[in-house]
């Protein structure tokens, strides 16, 4: 999980205490990271959920707007996403 910093991105894992943390950006190139131990602090992990073929079809509303995303927004859903596409939701 990173954070863009001006022309620079930035990663949010912090090595040593092995946790994401949240940055803050005091200008262009000037930032720190936020090391607060927090829930907050486990949402990058939301990204490793893997919905199945199965649980997206027994909602078709969010299988509808899930779509529409991977459709309407391939610069986000490319880098935030994996390929759903094809036999996988079909």
């Amino acid at each position: 999980m990173t954070f863009k910093s001006g022309d620079n991105e930035s990663s949010l894992w912090n090595e040593e205490d092995g946790m994401y943390y949240d940055a803050i950006e005091f200008g262009p190139g000037d930032s720190f990271q936020l090391p607060v131990r927090s829930l907050v602090s486990l949402i990058p992990l939301y990204a490793t959920l893997v919905l199945e073929p199965a649980v997206i079809n027994r909602f078709p509303g969010f299988k509808k707007r899930m779509e529409w995303f991977i459709d309407n927004r391939p610069e986000m859903s490319g880098r935030t996403m994996a390929n759903m596409r094809g036999e996988l939701i079909s």
